[in-house]
């Protein structure tokens, strides 16, 4: 039973996460592939699944439209001393790392307790590579953790991702600690 619960909860992850990436990123080839296909299945990418990002959105007849106020949640107030930790990732990957799901598992947790909240996931890389491809990464790296949490049953409205690359760096050095510490997305949570 367990394995059919994780799995699925996999399957359902590999399906939203289609939606965070552009047309061009669903054509273009991974190169994470390897390391996706062993960690959430193979066609995690979204490659080859035909389904277009660019179709997706809110419904206007949805009586849930809106449910949670207008798009930015940045109008909200912010709440500082959500106890949420932050997630790292591995060099140039966005495959959300088995030691770090338990973070994203207590995100999800912080907004099945708290129905009215909702969460910006914000990614982040390090300074190495060019900044489209930080930008890149580190929106698939949000889109990452936020399809983890969706599949714990999580409103999708009440999601956004926020991709910043190299732009807003937890430390400034140049060792692997450093970097490790810049690879990230971190949980900001408003009510």
């Amino acid at each position: 039973m367990r394995t059919s619960l994780i799995a699925g909860l996999f399957a359902v992850a590999a399906v939203a996460f289609t939606g965070c990436l552009s047309v061009e990123q669903l054509n273009r080839p991974d190169p994470n592939a390897n390391a996706n296909a062993n960690a959430f299945g193979d066609g995690m990418g979204g490659a080859g699944l035909g389904i277009d990002p660019n179709a997706a959105g809110i419904d206007p007849n949805d009586p849930n439209a809106g449910a949670y106020g207008d798009d930015n949640f940045e109008n909200r107030t912010r709440i500082m001393d959500h106890g949420l930790e932050t997630l790292y990732f591995t060099f140039d990957s966005y495959v959300l790392p088995e030691e770090e799901r338990a973070k994203a598992e207590d995100a999800a947790m912080y907004l099945i307790n708290n129905p009215s909240y909702v969460m910006i996931i914000e990614g982040h890389c390090d300074e190495r590579g060019s900044n489209e491809y930080n930008l890149s990464l580190s929106e698939q790296r949000a889109c990452t953790v936020r399809d983890y949490i969706l599949a714990f049953g999580v409103d999708a409205s009440r999601l956004q991702t926020r991709a910043f690359g190299e732009e807003k760096l937890a430390t400034t050095g140049t060792t692997d600690y450093d970097h490790g510490l810049n690879r990230r997305a971190e949980f900001v949570p408003y009510k």
